[in-house]
């Protein structure tokens, strides 16, 4: 009877842990997490801006992706499917417009990795405006400086090789060298956005 008893006591703690154990945040399966890892991020470029709006205003500003044509115009095209819900793992595409001459627009496919509300945002996906496609992740991060002034951070990091540097054209690797360089511009056209409203 002792030891039923025990064995009883014993297994109502242990489901009384279970039940109080608390989800991790933004834990990803074990295999994407393993295939992110896996990927080379060898070189990106980042810029920081002060927004004169609060967090949150800025967080659902950039997260509502179907935003983005009019945000980052002459950038992005179209966004698909219409009205994007954003969450962690949600795919999307964007269709963006080449600003160097000689590539054409492409269409990348995103994957929020990460979705942490009025804190951080990440999307990654192939980059295909190359022959020689090459991964991309890019990081958005909000910090309230005071009550109306957003400090947001924007970063690019990509899995820059030998392999694209001998593959793609003149061109191509031109255009790689803008998209990293474009960071304060792409983050300004965010802060434009939200301050005209």
């Amino acid at each position: 009877m002792k030891k039923l008893l025990s064995a009883t006591v014993l297994l109502g703690v242990l489901i009384s842990g279970a039940t109080q154990a608390k989800p991790v945040e933004n834990a990803q399966p074990a295999e994407q997490a393993t295939k992110s890892a896996a990927l080379n991020y060898s070189t990106g470029g980042y810029a920081v801006v002060e927004i004169q709006r609060p967090v949150s205003e800025v967080f659902k500003t950039l997260t509502n992706v179907n935003n983005w044509p009019e945000i980052n115009k002459g950038v992005t095209q179209k966004i698909a499917p219409e009205n994007v819900q954003v969450a962690k793992n949600t795919k999307f595409k964007e269709t963006i417009s080449s600003l160097t001459p000689g590539i054409k627009d492409w269409t990348n496919e995103w994957n929020v990795e990460t979705y942490i509300p009025n804190k951080k945002f990440v999307i990654s996906g192939l980059e295909t405006f190359a022959s020689v496609p090459i991964h991309s992740r890019i990081t958005y991060e909000f910090s309230e400086k005071s009550k109306n002034v957003t400090t947001f951070k924007r970063s690019i990091d990509v899995t820059l090789d030998t392999k694209f540097m001998q593959g793609a054209t003149k061109q191509e690797i031109e255009a790689l060298y803008m998209f990293l360089g474009s960071q304060w511009a792409m983050a300004d056209h965010l802060k434009k956005y939200v301050e005209s409203k």
